[in-house]
């Protein structure tokens, strides 16, 4: 797992000099991770305040970028708070889940996957899950 808060990565001038690139992961970086894998899919998702995803894993490496709001995210056994900016990666078949905190959040997710036609994921429980409110990390960080 890997988690960038507020994409802290410093930016790289490509394309003549006409575009400044932050790289969360370095070119190809992932490239034997993800050989023999597709483009699973690319999508906008809303999780309302107080609600979460239901906990779940897959086969397929999967990234959330948060646009708007603040929660928490549990990967397997770690949970800690996203906010706008943040990148979190799940590798394959690790229960992950997202808490929408007061504020609900907005996130972008894409995955490259592994699985075979007609493969879904598979839905799972965590003890202590969703966070219980208040939760001063959601509301306080910067």
């Amino acid at each position: 797992m890997k988690v960038l808060l507020n994409a802290d990565v410093p930016a790289v001038v490509q394309h003549g000099g006409t575009v400044r690139s932050y790289f969360m992961y370095e070119q190809q970086e992932l490239r034997d991770e993800t050989m023999g894998s597709f483009l699973e899919f690319v999508n906008e998702f809303t999780v309302a305040p107080g609600a979460f995803v239901e906990p779940h894993f897959h086969n397929s490496h999967e990234f959330y970028y948060v646009l708007t709001g603040r929660g928490v995210m549990r990967v397997g056994d770690e949970v800690f708070p996203v906010a706008p900016g943040d990148l979190v990666h799940t590798p394959p078949n690790v229960p992950h889940s997202l808490f929408g905190g007061y504020t609900g959040v907005r996130s972008l997710a894409f995955a490259v996957g592994f699985q075979e036609p007609g493969e879904d994921h598979t839905a799972v429980e965590f003890d202590n899950w969703p966070p219980e409110l208040p939760d001063a990390d959601i509301k306080e960080r910067k």
